[in-house]
């Protein structure tokens, strides 16, 4: 409402008023209604969004699953292509109610006659783009999967996140509108004239009309600026409501609290497979009570009347479940270069001395494992095997002769350089597929080393003291592999790509969110790390924690 309110002002300012020209811009009836109208656009934005709000995501952006989505919900499609037309139209007619100009008068009187009007070729322009505009988007939405459910970060106030969120928004806005306006002018300079004439011909067959020479819209540079401001506003409408949307709709929600038996509530939803959105929730009450609630976490640790096990055994199952998931398909979607397993990074050749002010009860700390030392040399960890399931092209869905139909397509496009070009996954889809549930990953991080870290005294049974070298190695392996894909997007000749730009800051945020988490376990458990007496592989590599040094 704000944004519209000011653009209203700035355009219902006018000089001829003199110095009262500002005020009378703040109260105008321009400036109100456009302020109304703008507010009903995002309105019917958010209606739409939500009634079409889904959860599910497939990573792959290639061409041929985006022209495929298109297919899949014809309802949604047509639904969405539709709504964003309608608004379209509606916008370009208030953007000519204020604003003015040739391209908004629909129809023109010949100059000093008497005779019947004439269609204004601008203004039929006018309405074509508008079509143009709000078919694209709509489709746009369905094809990027934009109507998905997209989680806002963690740790970060409502208001923040909208705000990180409007840059991004106003950019999209312009290189949108721009982008549809040129696309526009260069097929209708040439399908115009052909259009004008179609429409000419319906409309002679109702009433009377008048023909005489005009001149090409195309070549007016007020309509164009017209066409051009108009565009940009109305998606900015559209994407400010979509901002607005993706920070509403994932308000926390509190899932145990009405549970006679949270703990067994909280477990249900960490593995809701057939509800993303619930098991979204879940991890995000797991978090909460894991950073924020010492006597439930105490309450989870000990759980231990369990029918299939201890409860702290079965949450730390699914945490580490999403944390192999990722690290699988970072290293199937960016296999190394080299044939030997990726070595943790950073490890220094000889391990050096703990400084002589990193004391424990008087003393310096030891080394966890005294052969590390010894060996001079560190040994890479190995990699774990998570298993990973196959993603195929058309998703899951597809089935029966919808399936075979499939396969035979892409097994003729994969025979031919063209066909290959439209199956070719983007720089963004090799990478970002394991990053798509990145807030999922964040929480399950830190969820589990938080119970890893408060165990040292909320852990009466001492049962987490038997996983903990397990959990090491499945966030050593998960860090190298977010530290590889970090470097690999790092440079090159697609880094100023915004998609590639992204990426890089996803995986960097996330070796933070997995550095931090190792460090505060380290600094939690420094006086009994020797006691733990961790394999050779992980306690080389938190010997580079103790030290400082990672």
């Amino acid at each position: 409402l704000l944004f519209a309110y000011l653009i209203a002002v700035a355009a219902s300012i006018n000089l001829k008023n003199g110095r009262y020209s500002v005020l009378v811009g703040l109260f105008s009836a321009r400036t109100i209604g456009y302020t109304a109208a703008s507010y009903l656009v995002g309105l019917a934005t958010l209606v739409v969004h939500g009634q079409l709000f889904r959860v599910t995501r497939s990573p792959h952006s290639s061409h041929f699953p985006k022209l495929q989505r298109l297919l899949r919900s014809p309802a949604a499609t047509g639904t969405a292509i539709g709504a964003y037309t309608a608004m379209s139209y509606f916008m370009m007619v208030v953007h000519g109610w204020m604003f003015g100009g040739h391209a908004t008068r629909m129809w023109l009187y010949p100059e000093g006659s008497y005779g019947p009007p004439q269609l204004n070729p601008a203004w039929l322009a006018s309405c074509v783009l508008a079509t143009v505009l709000g078919c694209s988007y709509g489709a746009q939405l369905v094809m990027d999967e934009r109507l998905q459910l997209s989680f806002p970060a963690v740790d970060q106030g409502r208001v923040y996140v909208l705000k990180d969120r409007l840059p991004g928004g106003f950019a999209r806005a312009l290189a949108f509108a721009f982008g549809v306006q040129w696309r526009f002018c260069l097929v209708y300079f040439f399908s115009g004239w052909c259009i004008y004439r179609s429409v000419c011909g319906v409309l002679a067959r109702a009433m009377t009309t008048s023909a005489y020479g005009m001149s090409n819209p195309l070549l007016s540079p007020s309509g164009l600026a017209f066409w051009l401001l108009s565009g940009t506003l109305t998606t900015l409408a559209w994407e400010l409501a979509h901002r607005l949307f993706e920070v509403v709709a994932t308000e926390p929600t509190r899932i145990c609290s009405l549970s006679q038996d949270p703990n067994a509530c909280l477990l249900s939803g960490l593995r809701h497979r057939d509800s993303p959105l619930i098991q979204h929730l879940a991890y995000q009450e797991l978090y909460r009570l894991t950073m924020f609630s010492a006597e439930q976490r105490k309450g989870l640790l000990t759980d231990i009347d369990r029918q299939e096990g201890t409860m702290w055994r079965l949450v730390s199952a699914q945490c580490m479940d999403v944390i192999r998931t990722a690290t699988g398909q970072l290293r199937a979607q960016n296999p190394p270069k080299e044939s030997k397993p990726p070595g943790p990074s950073k490890l220094p050749a000889k391990p050096t001395e703990p400084p002589a002010q990193s004391r424990a009860g008087g003393a310096p700390m030891k080394d966890i494992l005294q052969q590390g030392r010894k060996a001079g040399q560190a040994l890479p960890l190995a990699p774990a095997k998570p298993t990973v399931a196959p993603q195929e092209l058309f998703g899951p869905e597809a089935q029966g002769l919808e399936k075979y139909v499939l396969t035979l397509v892409i097994d003729m496009l994969v025979q031919s350089a063209v066909g290959q070009r439209i199956l070719k996954r983007s720089l963004r889809a090799q990478s970002t597929s394991a990053l798509s549930n990145f807030q999922l990953q964040v929480w399950a991080v830190r969820s589990l080393m938080r119970l890893v870290e408060c165990s040292i005294s909320e852990d009466s049974f001492g049962l987490v003291q038997k996983d903990i070298a397990l959990v090491l190695s499945t966030m050593f392996a998960y860090l190298a592999e977010l530290e590889r894909c970090a470097a690999s997007h790092s440079g090159g000749p697609g880094c100023a790509d915004y998609t590639v730009q992204t990426t890089n800051r996803q995986a960097l945020a996330m070796v933070q969110v997995v550095r931090n988490s190792l460090y505060a376990f380290t600094t939690s458990f420094y006086v009994y790390l020797e006691a733990l007496k961790l394999p050779q592989d992980v306690g080389r590599q938190l010997q580079v924690f103790a030290n400082f040094q990672a």
